[in-house]
């Protein structure tokens, strides 16, 4: 198996795996049915708009730059390996999705061509508050046209991983100004992933006159190296706060098969961690670390590259940049299954 830097190896190594893809467990629940290959028209989307935290976020080096880092292990140029390569190294999950079409990022617009994907993702973001998905979403609706989003709109939103952590800290850290029971901290969990779920129900509809939205669900957190370095109670309660957010948000919205496409993440690196975990990584591009930070500062990772990494690592050997962050071949397989998911569904 390989973690080669295309869409092929992260397929295959599902394939490998024998798990139930994301494609396919949205296919075999969600109503309609059919792939875009029995449609009369394939999808083909003319803008898209890309709501979220640090996993979806281009943040360019200088005001207005086309020079964007990531909150992962950054690449170089394949020619020039002194030079970030937003556009063609480790390349985000979103990044993927909007290549699939040619739609280009003005926060990574090497060849300044017109800018046709909107990045209101932003770091630290939660589902609420400054900054927060509802915010970016409000700001969206009140700079478009008729406040609202349209079916050529390919729109992403992934986040709660921002408020696992807060809510986890009022648990368990006695200074916290905040404190919560852990009962309280998973009621407020499903609260915001009802909140967020709203969000969706703001850019779609089920006549399909709107946009169209791929959500997705974030890691169990007690499996990311900021977890695995806590006590096993408290492993314990960062899963079920993940959980508890993925189910309930995945409860509270409406998959009508048309305008909606699911992608469960959780799942995905579920199954990755458990197949290393079994020891079947053979190869050296591999991913054969599930449980420390690819990045010898797993904190800033803006300033993280393929030559900053942690002894004896390369590019796509580790599951994670940082404490919480998605390396570069998590991105690869977060990026092709969107990839399958989008061009699979009948939109």
């Amino acid at each position: 198996m390989n973690f080669r830097v295309d869409r092929w190896s992260a397929a295959a190594l599902r394939s490998s795996l024998v798990i139930l893809t994301t494609v396919g467990a949205l296919l075999l629940s969600s109503c309609g049915g059919g792939g875009q290959s029995s449609q009369s028209k394939r999808f083909k989307p003319t803008r898209m708009i890309v709501f979220g935290d640090e996993s979806s976020l281009l943040v360019p080096t200088t005001p207005g730059g086309n020079d964007s880092r990531k909150f992962t292990n950054n690449g170089f140029n394949f020619v020039n390996t002194t030079v970030i390569d937003c556009a063609n190294a480790s390349r985000l999950w979103v990044q993927y999705l909007a290549d699939e079409y040619g739609l280009v990022f003005a926060e990574c617009n090497p060849n300044n061509l017109t800018a046709t994907a909107q990045m209101r993702a932003k770091a630290n973001a939660k589902v609420e508050g400054t900054n927060g998905v509802v915010q970016q979403v409000d700001e969206f609706l009140a700079s478009t046209p008729g406040n609202a989003a349209v079916p050529t709109d390919l729109i992403t939103m992934m986040a709660g991983t921002n408020d696992i952590i807060e809510l986890y800290d009022r648990v368990t850290n006695s200074a916290n100004p905040a404190p919560l029971s852990q009962a309280a901290a998973v009621a407020e969990a499903k609260r915001r992933a009802v909140v967020f779920a709203a969000q969706i129900d703001r850019l779609t509809n089920r006549g399909n006159t709107l946009g169209r939205v791929m959500y997705s669900t974030v890691p169990e957190l007690g499996l990311t190296p900021f977890g695995l370095s806590k006590p096993l109670a408290d492993q314990t309660l960062l899963n079920l706060l993940s959980t508890s957010f993925n189910d309930e948000m995945r409860l509270n919205v409406y998959d009508n098969g048309r305008s909606r496409g699911f992608l469960n993440t959780s799942q995905q690196f579920r199954n990755v961690v458990d197949f290393v975990r079994r020891g079947k990584s053979v190869s050296r591009t591999d991913i054969t670390n599930v449980t420390v930070a690819v990045c010898q500062n797993p904190v800033n990772l803006l300033s993280c590259t393929n030559n900053t990494l942690v002894t004896g690592a390369t590019a796509t050997s580790h599951l994670w940049a940082g404490n919480v962050n998605f390396s570069a071949a998590g991105h690869i397989l977060v990026g092709n299954d969107a990839v399958d998911l989008v061009t699979s569904l009948p939109w």
